[in-house]
């Protein structure tokens, strides 16, 4: 088959279209100006100004008056322009335009529409064959554009603009009139409840895994005679919440060490060993670090909580998640960490508290505090840091001399205890805790010669680091993404100090010295600050880098905290971000339903989880239960929204939110998530 040119079909498109619009001003009555001309051919001085009808019919429309052209009796004009050629034209080989001589046998390529519209949508071209040795002006089977296109809802594109049934489509891009839709929703990574997310570099929108900007980024300090725990700003430094923890919310339950998780919410262990009378249970609490993961529990749809450093009493700041007890009376809760978590359940992490009496770390659910799994120790627990690789690393102040042990949060092996420093004469009593970029362990030694921090080779060896500083101890200890080892220390107890090494070897030590303070603990946060609580003095302690300026900020009295109270020792762990997003559907009857969540992912690499929570109240949300609806690269989008919930035996709300989990590589290659459309049923009765 012969495919014909353009010019040959714009020439026949041209005199199409003059025979249809001379068909529609006939049928309407309309005169073009001037005397209409009888039925007959049209003259060339007459062109444009009327045409042949017979009722509503184009009977012949031929501007050269050879007899030839569109609907005349004699056939169709290979060139109505010319009169003295109507099969013969000059260009036949090329155009093979109707009215062109043509085999027996033989057929041509055909399309009258706009050329931009063939094969969009329903347009489709068709095939002149040739008959009696003419080219026949109808090309059959061709499909053109349709004039009233979407009327007919029929999920096709009729008239051909790459666009199907835009003018009945709605919100949800269908013709379903009860589906609505909020259309795509683009993340953001400053979005609510957003962490460990980044805009995407490439141009095409969305996010990627990187540096951290949410609201949840704070420091949490807990105020150990006071039985609260202080959240500061990291930018600004101010406190922003004062929380009070525990069993009693006072000095009885000496709060000690916290916790961020992936999702910027904290935990706080509660230690209670300070010889109440019948106060002597141990707890966790856990606060929100994102309005978003507040509790309505009054509902009177407002958050009732701190906003500042006054507390709320006991129980009724809704920024609390929840309290529980943990290991029996006596047990102390000292270490605490967050493992890697997963991406389909709790990609935020599990918590881990050490009981330091009981030898033994529990597990617990982050959802309400239920002890999942033990394991049992063989030292006495001070501290716990997880590395990237599964597992968590113990610091043992007793048995003397003092001891790491590592154990695997998911096989729950514990591997043997291991003297801290060995032969390196750092050697006493491991304090604060924290692995480095190569998964290594690293502990502050308390009891010394000197300040001195000790950290632990794969093949067994020790790398010590000592400050020269007699009559001084480490207590906090950090590792920073660029290599760097962060150590508190002090006199006993006069002034304090950071001290700073580089992890390889040791090397480039550098101490600077806080005047006045006591500095407990130590952290870093994604703004290049390093951070102590000091704990004589009732302030935090922040070092900005670029600039070497040192401030201090209040918070409440006392302080004592020096595990990973910023939660950047595990962002720097774990390649995992998170998104949220909350819909509201209709409310109208018991028809109403949640439909498909469509998404816009690139992965691998890495894999992008979506998971959905439902509740009869945007305040309930947080507490409900969890739902897959995909795992990508697995799955393939959409996602049918009810069926993913009734095959889990979960009902489904009003509300819902959308929770899409970013995972990583090892090599630091990220997904992109660009956008999700979330669709809805509203039930029209009647």
């Amino acid at each position: 088959m012969t495919r014909s040119d353009g010019v040959g079909n714009e020439r026949r498109r041209a005199a199409w279209r003059g025979a249809v619009g001379l068909a529609i001003l006939a049928a309407s009555g309309c005169s073009t100006g001037g005397d209409t001309t009888p039925p007959g051919d049209v003259g060339r001085e007459d062109r444009g100004e009327g045409g042949d009808v017979a009722g509503d019919t184009v009977v012949c429309v031929d501007w050269d008056d050879d007899g030839f052209g569109p609907g005349c009796a004699a056939g169709p004009d290979c060139d109505d322009s010319d009169g003295a050629h109507h099969d013969d034209c000059a260009d036949c080989a090329t155009t093979h335009a109707p009215g062109c001589r043509c085999s027996p046998g033989e057929s041509f390529d055909c399309y009258d529409g706009p050329p931009w519209t063939e094969d969009v949508g329903a347009c489709r071209g068709g095939a002149r064959a040739c008959l009696a040795g003419i080219i026949p002006e109808a090309c059959a089977g061709q499909v053109l554009p349709a004039a009233s296109p979407d009327v007919l809802c029929n999920d096709l594109d009729d008239d051909c603009d790459g666009v199907g049934d835009e003018s009945l489509a709605g919100p949800c891009g269908t013709c379903d009139p009860e589906c609505e839709s909020e259309g795509e929703t683009t993340p953001s990574a400053g979005d609510p409840g957003a962490t460990g997310l980044a805009p995407n570099p490439d141009g095409t929108g969305g996010v990627v895994l990187g540096a951290e900007d949410i609201h949840a980024g704070y420091l949490w300090a807990a105020n150990d005679p006071d039985g609260s725990v202080s959240k500061l700003d990291l930018e600004s430094g101010a406190e922003v919440a004062r929380y009070k923890v525990g069993l009693w919310g006072d000095n009885c339950d000496s709060p000690s060490r916290t916790a961020v998780d992936g999702f910027g919410n904290a935990y706080v262990a509660a230690r209670a060993h300070v010889g109440c009378s019948g106060r002597n249970q141990g707890s966790v609490t856990k606060m929100a670090g994102d309005p978003i993961y507040c509790v309505d529990r009054n509902g009177d749809t407002a958050i009732q909580t701190s906003t500042g450093p006054t507390p709320l009493p006991l129980g009724t700041d809704e920024c609390v998640l929840w309290t529980v007890p943990v290991a029996g009376a006596g047990g102390i809760p000292r270490g605490l960490a967050i493992d890697l978590g997963d991406g389909e359940f709790h990609p935020g992490g599990y918590p881990w508290v050490a009981s330091w009496t009981e030898q033994r770390v529990y597990q617990l659910n982050p959802d309400d505090g239920a002890v999942l799994a033990t394991v049992d120790l063989g030292v006495q627990p001070y501290g716990l840091a997880a590395d990237a690789l599964g597992n968590i690393w113990v610091s043992g102040r007793a048995p003397s001399p003092g001891y790491l042990q590592k154990f695997n949060t998911v096989s729950r092996v514990v591997d043997p205890p291991v003297q801290f420093g060995g032969a390196s004469g750092c050697t006493a009593e491991p304090y604060g805790i924290t692995v480095d970029r190569d998964n290594r362990p690293w502990a502050a030694c308390w009891v010394g010669s000197d300040a001195c921090g000790a950290g632990l080779n794969p093949d067994g060896s020790w790398i010590a680091v000592h400050t020269g500083r007699s009559n001084w101890g480490g207590r906090g200890i950090a590792a920073a993404a660029d290599g760097t080892i962060w150590m508190s220390i002090h006199e006993n107890w006069g002034g304090g100090a950071m001290v700073s090494w580089n992890m390889v070897d040791g090397s480039g030590m550098t101490i600077r010295d806080i005047a006045g303070v006591i500095p407990v603990g130590i952290a870093l946060d994604e703004l290049d600050h390093v951070w102590t609580v000091n704990q004589t003095t009732g302030n935090v302690t922040r070092l900005t880098l670029a600039t070497s300026a040192l401030e201090e900020f209040p918070v409440g009295p006392s302080p004592y905290t020096y595990s990973d109270f910023t939660g950047y020792q595990r962002r720097r762990l774990v390649p995992r971000g998170t998104w949220t997003h909350d819909y509201h559907r209709c409310d109208l009857n018991a028809g109403d339903s949640w439909g498909m969540i469509y998404w816009d992912v690139t992965a691998p690499p890495g894999e992008v989880t979506i998971v959905a929570m439902s509740a009869p109240s945007a305040a309930e949300l947080a507490a409900a239960p969890r739902v897959t609806l995909a795992v990508i690269p697995t799955a393939t989008s959409p996602a049918d929204i009810e069926a993913a919930f009734s095959a889990a035996g979960v009902p489904t709300f009003p509300y819902l939110r959308i929770e899409v989990t970013l995972e990583g590589t090892s090599d630091g290659a990220t997904p992109v998530f660009r956008w999700v459309h979330v669709q809805w049923q509203c039930n029209i009765m009647g």
